[in-house]
């Protein structure tokens, strides 16, 4: 019993993978009209989309309530991000959607969305970490695991196709290796 004890003290454990750096990304908020006043969200998706232009006027497009698109986070390709909303806030960035038969994914989801378009232009490592940096407390607070992570393809098929598979993979992947 004493030698299986101290075997078991001294085996090897098993190495980490590598965790990323860590790093602190420029972090602004500023509130969207674009959510549904007085309704609380408890999301249990995260849905990653990208916005297909640039950084600065998809943010002031986002706080237009003529256009009546949100999301909770914006991240820019150098990693920094804007705020849109709460999590529990209700925004405006999935439109008509579904997931095995649970509709309106914009009442159970955080929407975040990386600038500019992910299947013409490769998603930097400074977005993805800033993307893990925003996610992780989210994710914590409310449980969602990174299976839940999905693309706005995953819940509007035909509709949508962001973000692209090679920066969703990414991101899980690095999701992964912290979770």
């Amino acid at each position: 019993m004493i030698f299986r004890w101290l075997d078991n003290l001294f085996k090897k454990k098993p190495a980490m993978p590598p965790l990323p750096q860590k790093r602190y990304y420029q972090q602004t908020i500023k509130q969207t009209p674009n959510v549904s006043a007085g309704r609380k969200i408890k999301p249990t998706h995260i849905i990653v989309h990208h916005t297909s232009g640039a950084y600065a006027g998809s943010v002031a497009w986002c706080c237009n309530p003529a256009s009546k698109v949100s999301y909770h986070c914006i991240i820019a390709r150098d990693g920094k991000r804007t705020i849109l909303a709460d999590a529990t806030q209700r925004t405006w960035h999935a439109g008509v959607s579904s997931l095995n038969g649970k509709k309106d994914a914009n009442s159970w989801s955080v929407g975040v969305s990386w600038e500019g378009d992910t299947h013409t232009t490769p998603i930097s490592e400074d977005a993805i970490l800033s993307a893990v940096e925003y996610l992780i407390p989210i994710m914590d607070e409310f449980d969602i695991p990174v299976k839940n992570v999905l693309r706005h393809a995953d819940i509007a098929p035909g509709r949508k196709d962001d973000c692209s598979p090679q920066a969703h993979a990414i991101l899980t992947k690095t999701l992964n290796q912290i979770k």
